[in-house]
């Protein structure tokens, strides 16, 4: 995976994470994962998307600025 921080198939309950994120900081793997799982909700990001984010990681806005803001790859 070498342009997303992770992805997955809610239809047959999977989730993809990058590699990469072993790298990253706890909190970034975190975003992704409750990312990835919010989809197993709601597939769009949504308003039920985003109130899931809301309400489990609060502070996911600036988690996710913190990880787009740096290279995926290093």
């Amino acid at each position: 995976m070498k342009t997303k921080w992770g992805s997955c198939n809610p239809e047959k309950g999977t989730i993809w994470l990058n590699l990469e994120l072993a790298r990253k900081d706890i909190a970034a793997v975190d975003y992704v994962i409750l990312h990835e799982i919010a989809h197993f909700v709601s597939p769009r990001h949504d308003t039920t998307f985003i109130a899931v984010l809301n309400h489990l990681m609060p502070n996911w806005r600036q988690i996710r600025a913190d990880l787009n803001a740096a290279p995926l790859t290093d």
